[in-house]
């Protein structure tokens, strides 16, 4: 029967090749290779694969954070209170895996055109994968060597919590937008400089109507950071020059202008804007929109608001 230090052994050898993996993950494709659109057979497989991201994304966050704070708790304890954290620790690990795995399918998708900030998101998940890997050989080591690799465990441990935050908030800015746009005071800021806006007799439809809204309701994907099926609505240009199938805006043409068509199609339909599970653009909106493109979808448009 193998001992303790066998199955040590063979356990840091697995976080070795599980490693060695995901530092090789960036190498197995080229992003579009799992474009919907243009994928062959496996590429719609690696396409199909990527919408399990989400699914493990928070595990390996939850396992984490629990190892963290039981092994804060030892130590603030100077160890009454301990608890063996290997096997949450290999938990996390694996589910890191997972997510590295599907977050890489989605990727290649091409779906999340974000820039550099979807290529940090995906360095951070790469770098939190390999560290808490690494973290989990030296806790096995802790158990069979010298008291210093304890030192070395908490050193790892610290640092693969911070890029798992690093990695988590670029993927909620990724998805959500900044977070930091939905502090009170900047809400309210916002609020009182659309309300002072539309108290002026006059106003202009674009500056101060519309592209509010889009900012709003339609820039987060479709923005300077993130330009979904191509198409950026954050100025009027990139709208006349529309999308990879569509044409956007179409000066005093609604039918013709997806702007608009796709804020009537059902909210199930694959092509509503926005999607099922964003926030919705109120009728108000949709009908200055509307009045806008009518008019002719010029910048020096004014109206009374």
């Amino acid at each position: 029967m193998m001992n303790q230090k066998n199955w040590t052994r063979i356990a840091q050898g697995v976080c070795v090749l599980c490693i060695i993996f995901t530092l090789l993950l960036p190498s197995f494709a080229e992003v579009g290779f799992a474009n919907p659109k243009t994928a062959n057979s496996a590429g719609l497989w690696v396409n199909y694969f990527g919408g399990f991201h989400a699914i493990f994304l928070h595990l390996p966050i939850g396992a984490m954070s629990y190892v963290l704070l039981t092994e804060v708790m030892s130590l603030v304890t100077s160890g009454r209170w301990r608890v063996d954290t290997r096997l949450a620790l290999g938990f996390s690990a694996i589910m890191a895996l997972f997510a590295t795995v599907f977050g890489y399918c989605l990727y290649l998708t091409d779906q999340y055109q974000a820039g550099e900030l979807l290529e940090e998101h995906k360095r951070d998940g790469i770098l939190f994968t390999v560290l808490v890997f690494t973290s989990l050989a030296v806790k096995l080591q802790c158990y069979i060597g010298k008291p210093w690799w304890k030192l070395c465990f908490g050193v790892l441990l610290s640092v693969s919590f911070l890029v798992m935050l690093s990695a988590g908030h670029r993927g909620g800015e990724i998805t959500h937008g900044e977070p930091n746009d939905a502090w009170p005071s900047k809400v309210l800021e916002k609020r009182q400089a659309t309300e002072a806006k539309a108290a002026q007799p006059e106003v202009f439809l674009y500056q101060d109507i519309v592209q509010p809204i889009l900012e709003e309701k339609c820039v987060n994907c479709h923005g300077a950071e993130k330009q979904k099926s191509g198409l950026r609505v954050d100025t009027i240009d990139y709208m006349l020059e529309g999308g990879e199938e569509t044409a956007c805006l179409v000066p005093g043409d609604l039918e013709d202008s997806s702007l608009i068509t796709y804020l009537h199609l059902p909210l199930d339909d694959d092509l509503r804007m926005p999607p099922e599970g964003k926030k919705q653009l109120t009728e108000k909106e949709i009908e200055w929109l509307e009045l806008w493109v009518e008019m002719g979808a010029s910048a020096d448009i004014k109206v009374a608001p």
